[in-house]
C-alpha cells in the first residue's frame, strides 16, 4: 500500500471535489450543448415577453433571495472566518465571497425598489449581479477558468440581448420593418406568409421590401403561427418574433467562439474575442429587429465554420452542411454571396493538395452545387422569369432625398476624417435633425456598429460621455485588430495560422470590405452606409484583437509587449463596461 503526506491526500481530494463540482458539471453542459442552451433560454424567454403580469411578478420572485443574501451573507461570512479549519485560504476566500454576495443583495434590494416593476430593467439587473456573483464564486474556490470565464461572458451577452429586446418593441430603431397592420415593409411580408400560405403572385418592386428572399419572413410566419393557435395574441405573437432574432444574435456568439476555437485561439485571447463579440452593440440591436439581417449574419457565419470544419477533414456531410448555410442564407439575403469566394478558395486549395483523390472531390463539389444552387437563386429565378425582376434587384432612393450624398466628391468621402466629424459620435442624419449627413463609409461603420442610426446624445441625452468613451475604444479596438491582422498575414514563422488560413480570412475581409465600399457609393444615401452590411468585419476585428493577446502574451519578458497585452486587456475592459453601461442608459423608463 502506498502512503502519501496528508497535504497531498487533501490536495487530491480538493481536486475531485473540484471537479465534481455543479458548477463544473453547468459549464460542461453549456459548452458541449451551446445551441440547445441558447434554444431553451429563449423558449423560456416567451413567458417573459409574453405573459402581462410577469413584471410586476418578477420583484416579488427576487425579493426572497435578495434578502437571504443580504441578512445571512454577513453571518456566515464570520462564520468561515472563525472556523478551525487546516485549508485556512479557501475558509477566507469563502467568507470574502459570502460578504461580497450580502453586498450584492443590498444593490439587488435598492435596484428592486428603484426600477419600480420594469421587466428588462429587472432582468439585466438580476442578469448582471448574478453574473458578478458567479465570477467573484469562481475566482474565490479557483474555478476561474478561461472556459468558465467564457460561459459567464455568453450569459452576460444574452442577458443584455434580452434586455434590448424588452425594451425595445418592432416599431422602435428598426431598419424597413413597418409593422404587423401594414402590408409593405418586412413585418407586412411575414403578415403576408401568416395570412396566405402561398408565394406572392405579383411582381416583388411593388411591395416595399417584398424583393427579399423569403427564408426568414416564412419562419418568422410559422412561428406567429404556432404562438396564436396557441391562445397568444396576434400583436404579442408579432413582438416575439423577436425571440427569433434574439436567438440568432445569441447563436452568432456561439459560432463565433467556435471559428475562434477552429482558428487556434485560445486563453486569455479568447476571452477577449469573445467579450468583443458578446458586448457589440451591433448584436444587441439586430437581436431587436425582426427584419432578415441577424438570420443571414448566422448563416454565414455557420458557412465559415463548416468550411473550417471541412478543411481539417474533408468529409461529405461537412460540405452538405456548407451547401445548407450558404444556399438558406442566400434564401434569407442574396448577400451571403460574399462568403463564397473564400469558400471556393478552400475547395481548390484542398482539392489541388489531393489531387490523388480527384474524383471524391468532384462528386463533393457536385452534391454541394446541386444542393446549394437550387437553395440560393430559386427566388431570383422565378421573379426574373414570371415578372421580370432582375437577378440582383435592390430598389434605390431618390436622388431628391434629403439622405442624398452623391453630389459630394469621392476623395472628400474617402479620405475626409476631419475633427468635426466626431463632435458628436453618434451617426448624422438631416432627417433626425442632424446638421449634415454623414458621408464617409469608414467613421459611418464605426459609429453605425457602436450605436446605429438613431441611439444618439439628441434622443438620450443621458448617455453623453459613456457613449464617447465606447465609440474612441472601439476604434482603438479596432486599430489593434487591425494592427494585429497585417502582422499575421507578414508573419512566417511561428504564426498560428497557415497560408490556407490567412488566404481565407483575407478573402472574407476583402470581399466584405470592398463590396461594402462600393455598395456606399453605388447608392450613395447615408442608409447605406451602416455595419449592417459589413457584420463579419467585427467578427475578424475581434479574432485578430485576440490573436494580438495571444501573440503578445508568448513574449511576457519583453516589457513592451507587456505593455501592449496589458493595455488591448483595458481597452476590451473599458468597451464591455461602456457598451453595458450606454445601454443600460437607453433602456431606461
Amino acid at each position: 500500500m502506498e502512503f502519501k503526506p496528508n497535504h497531498l491526500v487533501q490536495d487530491e481530494h480538493s481536486l475531485v471535489q473540484r471537479e465534481n463540482h455543479p458548477c463544473n458539471g453547468f459549464i460542461k453542459f453549456v459548452t458541449s450543448h451551446p445551441y440547445i442552451a441558447v434554444a431553451i433560454l429563449c423558449l423560456a424567454s416567451t413567458v417573459i415577453t409574453t405573459s402581462t403580469s410577469f413584471g410586476s411578478l418578477l420583484p416579488i420572485f427576487a425579493i426572497v433571495p435578495m434578502l437571504v443574501v443580504l441578512f445571512a451573507g454577513v453571518p456566515v461570512g464570520i462564520y468561515f472566518s472563525s472556523k478551525n479549519t487546516t485549508d485556512g485560504d479557501s475558509r477566507k476566500k469563502m467568507a470574502l465571497f459570502m460578504s461580497v454576495a450580502s453586498f450584492a443583495g443590498a444593490i439587488g434590494l435598492f435596484l428592486i425598489i428603484l426600477m419600480k416593476g420594469s421587466t428588462a430593467f429587472h432582468i439585466l439587473n438580476y442578469g448582471l449581479l448574478v453574473s458578478a456573483l458567479v465570477l467573484i464564486y469562481l475566482a474565490c474556490t479557483d474555478r476561474l477558468t478561461d472556459k468558465a470565464f467564457v460561459v459567464v461572458i455568453f450569459a452576460l451577452g444574452f442577458v443584455l440581448r434580452l434586455a434590448y429586446v424588452l425594451y425595445t418593441d418592432i416599431s422602435v430603431r428598426q431598419h424597413d420593418v413597418g409593422n404587423f397592420d401594414m402590408e409593405i415593409g418586412h413585418c407586412g411580408y411575414i403578415r403576408y406568409f401568416y395570412e396566405n400560405f402561398n408565394l406572392p403572385d405579383f411582381d416583388v418592386r411593388n411591395y416595399w421590401q417584398f424583393y427579399h428572399p423569403p427564408f426568414h419572413h416564412i419562419i418568422a410566419a410559422l412561428w406567429m403561427r404556432l404562438q396564436t393557435f396557441l391562445g397568444i395574441d396576434y400583436y404579442a405573437a408579432g413582438e416575439n418574433v423577436q425571440i427569433l432574432t434574439l436567438f440568432y444574435s445569441s447563436i452568432c456568439m456561439v459560432l463565433s467562439y467556435k471559428i475562434f476555437r477552429q482558428l487556434g485561439l485560445k486563453g486569455r485571447g479568447l476571452v477577449c474575442a469573445v467579450a468583443i463579440v458578446a458586448f457589440c452593440p451591433t448584436f444587441y440591436i439586430m437581436a431587436g429587429s425582426v427584419n432578415n439581417d441577424i438570420l443571414s449574419i448566422a448563416f454565414m457565419l455557420a458557412a465559415v465554420l463548416n468550411t473550417l470544419y471541412w478543411y481539417k477533414n474533408p468529409t461529405f456531410p461537412r460540405i452538405m452542411a456548407i451547401s445548407l448555410c450558404v444556399g438558406l442564407g442566400m434564401m434569407t439575403k442574396l448577400s451571403v454571396w460574399m462568403v463564397a469566394p473564400a469558400i471556393a478558395f478552400v475547395f481548390l486549395y484542398v482539392f489541388f493538395k489531393n489531387l490523388k483523390d480527384f474524383k471524391k472531390y468532384l462528386v463533393q463539389f457536385l452534391c454541394f452545387g446541386v444542393v446549394c444552387a437550387p437553395l440560393a437563386l430559386w427566388w431570383q429565378v422565378r421573379n426574373l422569369l414570371k415578372f421580370g425582376v432582375p437577378l440582383t434587384y435592390v430598389p434605390a432612393l431618390s436622388i431628391t432625398s434629403d439622405q442624398y450624398i452623391g453630389n459630394l466628391p469621392y476623395a472628400k468621402r474617402l479620405f475626409d476624417f476631419g475633427l468635426n466629424q466626431y463632435a458628436n459620435v453618434g451617426d448624422q442624419f438631416v432627417t433626425y435633425g442632424a446638421s449634415y449627413n454623414e458621408y464617409n463609409p469608414l467613421v459611418a461603420l464605426f459609429k453605425t456598429s457602436m450605436f446605429d442610426e438613431l441611439i444618439n446624445t439628441n434622443n438620450y441625452p443621458k448617455i453623453a460621455g459613456f457613449n464617447i468613451i465606447l465609440f474612441w475604444s472601439a476604434v482603438l479596438i479596432g486599430i489593434f485588430g487591425f494592427a494585429a491582422m497585417i502582422y499575421a498575414f507578414c508573419k512566417r514563422k511561428n504564426s498560428a495560422l497557415n497560408n490556407a488560413h490567412k488566404i481565407f480570412i483575407a478573402l472574407i475581409y476583402a470581399v466584405f470590405f470592398v463590396s461594402y465600399y462600393i455598395f456606399c457609393f453605388q447608392f450613395p444615401f447615408v442608409c447605406t452606409e451602416n455595419i449592417r452590411y459589413a457584420v463579419p468585419l467585427i467578427i475578424l476585428g475581434a479574432f485578430f484583437t485576440g490573436l494580438a493577446v495571444q501573440y503578445l502574451g508568448k513574449a511576457s519578458d519583453k516589457k513592451y509587449k507587456s505593455v501592449a497585452r496589458g493595455a488591448i486587456y483595458t481597452l476590451v475592459t473599458v468597451f464591455s463596461v461602456s457598451s453595458v453601461l450606454v445601454y443600460y442608459i437607453v433602456g431606461m423608463p
